[in-house]
Order: C-alpha cells, then structure tokens, then sequence
C-alpha cells in the first residue's frame, strides 16, 4: 500500500536541506478532534544557522562549514537533563549559477560517483551578484531536462539564505498558526479510516499517519466492496454493520502540529477505539519531538532514545521524542475482532520518527 510520508514529493523536491521544506498538499491533509484549539503557540518560531562561507567567484562554488550544537534532552546516569552539546562541525559545498535573477545552488554531494543533479532555487538577489539575501522558493531546477519542479501546496514556512564576505546566514521562519488552520476534521474519511475496514476483513497495514490523510474515495468504495452498512457517522464516529457483526468506530483524538523545534517535523496524536459488542480495542498513540518541559524523570518510560557522538568523539545518549505506542496491543484486539482471520504484519511507526 502507498503511503503519502511526507510533505513533499521528492521526486519534485531536492536539494539543499530538504528535511526544512515545510510544503503541504491541503488535499493530503485531514486532521483534528472537533474541538479546533491547539497548545502551540500562534507566533512564528524562527530559527537560524550561521557559518562560515567561502566563494570560489571563478569556478562558481560555495563551501560552508557550521560549528554544530543543539539543545538535548541527555541521558546520564540514568536520569534526564537539558544540555548544550556541541556536536563538531560539518562542510557542505555547491556549486551555483544564475537563471536570470536566480540563484541556482546544486550540491556537491555525490552517489556512488555521481553529483547531485537538481539545483534549489533562490529569488530577491541581484542578478550575477552571490552575495545578497536570497529567499527559497522551494522549487528546484533540473538542468537535464530544463524544467523546474516546486512544492505543491500551501508554504507554512519563510526561509532565507544570506550571504557576504565570510559568512552564510540561512533563516527559517515557521508558521505554526497558518498550519493549524490549514486542516479539516473528517476522520472518518480518512486513510486511516479505511485501513481499519480492511484490518477487520483481513488486512492488518494500519498507518497511523494516515488518520491526517483524506482518503474519502478509498472509504467509500471499501464501504460498497464490502457491503457495509451504516447506522451512524460524524465527522469522528462511525457505526457500521458488516458480516453480520456492529461495529463502532471512534477518534477520541486527532492532532497533527509542527514541532517547536523548528525542525519542520510533525508531532502526532491519535486516539481512537472500535469496538463490537462487549469488546473495545483503544489505540494510543502520541509522538512529540522533545521540548524542553518533557525532559523530566516522570516522562523516563516514554521516552524515546539515540546517540550522537559530541565534539570529543564521545557518545551521547538523549531523548528525541516523548513516545505512547499502544499499536502493537490494538492490533491484537483488531485481530480477534475481525471478520476474516488476519496474519498479516503491519509496517508499525518505526521509520515515522525522522
């Protein structure tokens, strides 16, 4: 089953730092309980890179290199602390044209032998001139084709690139509130939605992402295909009849939010059960990227680890996200519930915390 992973295709969207594109389809989103508020702040949260730059003016190529720390959630001797690691430093080098009064930048990153081919396009510049501030408009060029790829979907983020004698500035303004307001609340037509019809007739490949995915033609034919019948529905809550059995089905909680670490990743709350007749399965889930008010001893159970090697060359093990994952459980209960046996596996959450 295909999956919409994140906010961007890449086949359209590479280049320079992608992991801070914050490009997303209105379509491919369908979010949140009834209830609209949300516990982020409404104010955009910037962020800012600064390092130290050289241009090569004749051969047209920037080298950058950026001393690293960031702010962790560590672990030592078995307790949690907020901390400052500095984490060393790292280069980076592109090669850049101009298309008119475009700034084109292609990374020098190469695979297996092979230079990166699409270049990341920046406006607001003059014309010829590298130095400047430049502003990402998230689209990016391929020179083999000459055709120009961008983001689809409504920008919740400004970002900027600068440039002067020494020095590379990149900015990332994020829109929490623009973001926040972009979703809609019909779960029920969601993907997630239909992956739960097919988990009862079968298929266990429950994406949890997929709770914010609008998939309201998939909901509808599976609906017809297996002759369901509703009693009810809402925008939250379904109860349905198939294969002689009831069954009711219903999102408790549904946020997906931009987390405050200015990383352009995505927190998730999903809370639903479906039950029939004297049994209720409950899914649990919850991944937020850590903040500083979640790094604390009561949260140690829910916290979820890696390491990193520091600037002395040591390990060092913090939390990245505050984890409930009550998947495993739920679809156990799913199984025992469905109308045809299910074996299956399901692709899990594992690969959703990047």
């Amino acid at each position: 089953m295909q999956h919409t992973r994140a906010f961007y295709d890449k086949k359209y969207v590479t280049g320079v730092s992608l992991a801070l594109i914050l490009c997303i389809g209105a379509a491919a989103l369908s979010a949140c309980s009834d209830d609209s508020s949300s516990n982020v702040s409404d104010e955009p949260t910037k962020s800012s890179e600064t390092s130290s730059l050289e241009v090569d003016e004749k051969n047209h190529t920037l080298t950058w290199t950026t001393d690293n720390a960031k702010d962790l959630c560590v672990l030592e001797s078995g307790n949690f602390s907020w901390k400052t690691i500095s984490l060393g430093s790292t280069t980076e080098s592109a090669k850049y044209e101009f298309r008119g009064d475009t700034l084109v930048l292609y990374p020098l990153v190469y695979n297996n032998g092979e230079r990166e081919r699409f270049g990341h396009m920046y406006t607001g510049g003059e014309a010829g001139n590298v130095y400047g501030t430049w502003k990402d408009i998230f689209c990016d060029y391929d020179p083999q084709g000459k055709s120009t790829y961008c983001a689809q979907g409504a920008a919740f983020a400004i970002r900027t690139l600068t440039l002067s004698k020494g020095k590379r500035i990149l900015e990332t303004e994020y829109d929490f509130e623009g973001y926040n307001a972009s979703k809609n609340d019909n779960l029920i037509l969601s993907e997630l939605t239909a992956d739960l019809f097919r988990a009862l007739k079968g298929t266990m490949e429950l994406y949890i992402p997929g709770a914010f995915l609008n998939d309201s033609a998939r909901v509808k034919s599976l609906i017809q295909e297996y002759k369901i019948s509703t009693t009810s529905q809402t925008k939250t809550s379904i109860g349905f009849k198939m294969d002689g059995k009831e069954f009711s089905l219903k999102y408790t909680d549904a946020e997906e939010t931009l987390a405050k670490d200015g990383s352009g990743r995505l927190n998730r709350v999903v809370k639903l059960t479906l039950s029939t007749g004297k049994t209720v399965c409950n899914l649990d889930f919850e991944r937020t990227f850590m903040e500083k008010d979640l790094c604390k001893a009561e949260n140690k159970a829910f916290l979820d680890t890696e390491k990193e090697i520091d600037n002395d060359g040591n390990y060092v093990e913090h939390a990245v996200a505050y984890l409930v994952n009550s998947q495993e459980d739920f679809e156990k209960c799913v199984r025992s519930i469905a109308t045809v046996p299910n074996s299956s596996g399901s692709e899990g959450y594992n690969d959703e915390l990047n």
